[in-house]
C-alpha cells in the first residue's frame, strides 16, 4: 500500500518573502563588512603602515595571550580529571565481593582488554 504523492504547494508571497528576509540579512551583513573595511582603510591611511601595523600587533599579541590562558586552563582541568579518574579507579579495585568484580569486569571491558 503506498500513499498517494503530495499535491504541490504553490509558491506565492510567503516564499517569496522568506527569501526577501534572507536577502536583506545578507545585504545588512555585506554592508557591516563594507564598513569595517572602509574604517580599517581609513585608518591606515591616517595613521601610515607604522601605526597600522602595531595595533594590528597589539590586537594579535592579545589575542595570544587569550589562546596560552585558555591553554593553561585546559591543562589544569585535564590534569584535575586523570586524577579524579586514578582516584575512581582505585576505589572500584577496593570495592569487595560480587559486586566488586562486576565492576572491574564493566571496568576491563570499557578499557579494551
Amino acid at each position: 500500500m503506498t500513499r498517494p504523492p503530495r499535491p504541490a504547494k504553490p509558491k506565492g508571497a510567503r516564499g517569496q518573502g522568506r527569501r526577501l528576509v534572507q536577502l536583506e540579512a545578507e545585504l545588512a551583513e555585506t554592508r557591516a563588512k563594507l564598513a569595517r573595511a572602509e574604517a580599517s582603510l581609513q585608518e591606515f591611511e591616517k595613521g601610515g603602515v607604522e601605526a597600522y601595523a602595531a595595533r594590528r600587533i597589539a590586537v594579535l599579541e592579545e589575542g595570544q595571550q587569550v589562546a596560552r590562558g585558555q591553554a593553561v586552563e585546559a591543562a589544569i582541568a585535564k590534569s584535575r580529571a586523570e586524577g579524579e579518574l586514578k582516584a575512581l579507579r582505585d576505589a572500584i579495585g577496593k570495592v569487595p565481593g560480587f559486586h566488586g568484580w562486576l565492576l572491574r569486569k564493566a571496568v576491563k571491558k570499557l578499557d579494551g582488554q
